[in-house]
């Protein structure tokens, strides 16, 4: 599966924030701080992860949460690994 480098980098800071755990919540904003991009880029990016079935955010949000949880997928861990391997 083809990914651009951005894509590519945010589903790896995902990964490693998530220390690779599927069942590990990773907060949107912790991607974006050590992404260094803009917060709609990110989202973007997110949002495309998702629609891959790479990463999905966690629903339904915590009551009274104004921010998003994100999980690594098993799809993603094994696009990260097959990226590693090209």
């Amino acid at each position: 599966m083809s990914m651009s480098p951005g894509l590519r980098n945010v589903l790896d800071i995902l990964a490693d924030l998530a220390h690779n755990d599927t069942d590990s919540d990773v907060s949107e904003s912790n991607i974006i701080s050590q992404s260094g991009l803009p917060k709609s880029e990110v989202q973007i990016y997110l949002n495309e992860l998702e629609s891959r079935r790479l990463a999905e955010e966690v629903r339904p949000r915590p009551s009274g949460a104004d921010f998003r949880l994100w999980r690594i997928k098993k799809q993603g861990l094994e696009a990260l690994k097959d990226q590693h391997l090209e």
